[in-house]
Parts: structure tokens; C-alpha cells; sequence
């Protein structure tokens, strides 16, 4: 039998549970903000702790503009990024990773990434891991026969790879396990391209509309501007959604939050980073915790200082934290943030 089959093809491989990728994405936000119902109309519930208007509490500043600041602050003006410049990643197989099962493309490890596909189509759910300095990312290999890219994000250095295959529930054999060291030409390069959780290509309509809002755009921080006040504007926040994928793990569509015009945070993030990213401004998904549970946000990298708005100051060369999903529904959060996946 099949099973059989498996059993003996595993029978020198170490079997282990494989947990969950992230925690589902609907106990993010919606934990701190829960829809309710008084008199047949919806309203936001407010968690004791959470308190009033819109405030980015995280966002650094150096103290608050004063009454004739200009937004964004004026800085020098940058080259305006092309489509023909995006980032977009290559498998060239100067460097072939994996088994006979699931190949690993690591020609571009300077670049921030790597590129998987599958070479069979027998096999049951796959799973990968990317580890170094004892943090693990992992991630479904969720496509037979494509590349998919995933990013390398925790800096240059030794990485370990390992390839799984579920045996049964959520028991994994593990396929193989392979180190290689990874030289970044840049640190910030792994957030200017896309990857499995923020995806997209030059035909994305994400993309087009990121060109198509700052072509009158100068300078980086009014790039950040412009499609940081599309997000919060364009974007509502999807109760349903939240409630359907509260136990699971789903990745965003960019095109589709777009068109729809509705997401959950990870929604909200992704587009946000998809359209920074081409932009030529490193732009992190982030995921993690605030004080009520899992979130998702974006920090954003720029090289000049300033002002965008009254609450969100950018440091010269730094990350800066931006949530677009609280600015759109309007909450204050001034609790921790709480970083677990930089994508």
C-alpha cells in the first residue's frame, strides 16, 4: 500500500510534530477589537486598555512638529524608481540545494533569498524550515513544480536548512537537513523583493497602482506618505474574514485586498510592503504580538529624517514602524510590540 510505501521509504529519517507556521491571523487585531452588535448596528468594542483616537505609539520621534511643520518634512529628492527596476528573484542553478524531492535554488543568497520547487508531484504536504543563530522560520511549500522564493532575513551568516514530508496528523519525516553561508550585498536588500508572504510581480495591479499614485511623488518620505494614506483609506477592515481564519493560516493576496478593498492586518501589511517595496524603500513585514494577541505590521526604512504626519517621524537610515491596520480603523494602541517574523 501506500502507506506501507512511505513507511519504508522513511524508515531512516527522525519523525517529529511540526507546529504551525504562525498562529492564525484572526486572533490578531480582532482580539483587541471585537465586532459587536447593539441595535442591528456593528460598532468597535474597545478592550479596557485600548484607549481612544489614532496614535502610532511605537513610531520613534524627537519630540512633536511644531505648528508650522510641513508634511511630509521636505528632504532631498530621489530618482523616481521604474517598473523596470523593481527586484525580482532568479533561480540561475549555481547553487542547487535540497534532494530528489525538493530542489533549493541558492545562486542569490547575497541578495536575500533563496528559490524552492518540487520535482514530483507524489507526495504528501511539504514543509520547510530556515534556521539560523537558533531562530526558526517555517514555511508550507504550498505548489508543484514553480519556484517559490522565500527570504533570508536574519542578517549574513551560517543558515541550516530542512526538508520535511508529513507522514500522518501532524507528524513530519525530515528529508534532509543542509547549512550554507550567506554574505548579504546588503543588509535591507532581503525587503525589496518579493517572497511567499508578500508576492507579487511587475504585472501585479498592486504594483501598477503603487507607480500610478506617486508619479508626482519626489522624494522617499513622500512616497511613504502617499501609499500609507491609500492603505488606511482604501482598506477596510474585514470582520468576516477575521472570524472564517481564526484557525487558520492564510496568506495574503495582494491583488485581491486591493480590489476588494477589505483585509485583516496580514492583508493590510502585505499590500503596504508590496507597494513600498517597489518603491525601492525596504519595507518589513513584521508579525508578532501586542498586548491582546497576534498582529501584523510593517517597518519601513528610508534615508532621510522627517515628519510624514503629526504622529510618525522617520530616524535618518533606520526602521521605522508603521501600522496600518489600527490607523484604519481608528484605535489608539499605545501598548508593546512585539516582533516573531520579519518577512
Amino acid at each position: 500500500s501506500s502507506d506501507l510505501r512511505i513507511r519504508r521509504r522513511y524508515a531512516d529519517f527522525v519523525f517529529l510534530p511540526f507546529h504551525a507556521q504562525t498562529p492564525p491571523f484572526g486572533k490578531g487585531l480582532d482580539c483587541a477589537i471585537m465586532k459587536q452588535e447593539k441595535g442591528g448596528v456593528p460598532i468597535l468594542k474597545i478592550r479596557r486598555w485600548l484607549v481612544l483616537a489614532l496614535l502610532l505609539s511605537a513610531c520613534s520621534s524627537s519630540g512633536k512638529p511644531s505648528s508650522t511643520q510641513e508634511y511630509p518634512t521636505p528632504i532631498e529628492e530621489t530618482p523616481a524608481p521604474t517598473l523596470a527596476g523593481i527586484h525580482l528573484p532568479e533561480a540561475s542553478g549555481n547553487v542547487i540545494l535540497g534532494d530528489d524531492l525538493i530542489q533549493i535554488d541558492a545562486s542569490h543568497t547575497d541578495q536575500g533569498y533563496i528559490m524552492v520547487k518540487t520535482l514530483r508531484f507524489d507526495h504528501r504536504r511539504l514543509k520547510l524550515k530556515i534556521i539560523k543563530d537558533g531562530e526558526e522560520y517555517p514555511y508550507d511549500i504550498d505548489q508543484d513544480g514553480n519556484y517559490i522564493t522565500y527570504p533570508l532575513t536574519l542578517g549574513s551568516g551560517q543558515y541550516e536548512i530542512r526538508g520535511y514530508e508529513n507522514i500522518e496528523g501532524s507528524r513530519y519525516a525530515v528529508l534532509f537537513k543542509q547549512t550554507f553561508d550567506v554574505r548579504l550585498s546588503e543588509e535591507t536588500l532581503p525587503f525589496l523583493y518579493p517572497n511567499q508572504i508578500v508576492n507579487y510581480s511587475p504585472q501585479s495591479a498592486s504594483v501598477l497602482k503603487s507607480f500610478d499614485l506617486t508619479q508626482d511623488c519626489r522624494t522617499e518620505l513622500e512616497r511613504v506618505l502617499t501609499i500609507y494614506n491609500f492603505v488606511v483609506k482604501h482598506v477596510s477592515y474585514d470582520w468576516d474574514k477575521a472570524e472564517e481564519v481564526k484557525d487558520q493560516y492564510v496568506l495574503p493576496v495582494v491583488d485581491d485586498t486591493l480590489s476588494q478593498g477589505k483585509g485583516i492586518c496580514f492583508d493590510y501589511a502585505a499590500l503596504m510592503s508590496t507597494m513600498l517595496r517597489v518603491q525601492q524603500i525596504p519595507t518589513r513585514l513584521i508579525t508578532g504580538y501586542v498586548d491582546e494577541g497576534y498582529h501584523a505590521w510593517v517597518e519601513v526604512y528610508v534615508r532621510g529624517a522627517g515628519w510624514i504626519n503629526p504622529e510618525i517621524y522617520f530616524e535618518k537610515e533606520t526602521w521605522t514602524r508603521m501600522d496600518p491596520t489600527y490607523a484604519s480603523t481608528q484605535m489608539k494602541y499605545t501598548g508593546q510590540y512585539q516582533d516573531k517574523y520579519r518577512y
